[in-house]
């Protein structure tokens, strides 16, 4: 079935058939527009809890610090950062 639709004072376009809430893909090909109903994503079933950390921030720098990592204060560190420029 085809139709020719005009679009609302807001560019929208009534498209009969759709369904409340559900989500379209748009696409623009060949001159035209397709529209499709977009693949519903859900959860997985099971969702496993994170435990945290076996390991402390101060833990995980000290076995860094035994491997060579070595950090520096910048001779700028105590300055004020200038505002961002965006």
């Amino acid at each position: 079935m085809s139709a020719i639709v005009k679009a609302d004072n807001k560019s929208r376009i009534l498209i009969r058939g759709a369904e409340s809430g559900r989500q379209y893909i748009v696409t623009s090909q060949n001159g035209g527009w397709w529209v499709a109903p977009a693949p519903e994503i859900r959860p997985p079933k099971k969702r496993r809890q994170w435990g945290g950390s076996k390991v402390s921030l101060s833990g995980h720098l000290r076995a860094l610090a035994k491997s060579g990592l070595r950090i520096e204060q910048a001779p700028n560190a105590k300055e004020p950062v200038e505002p961002c420029p965006f």
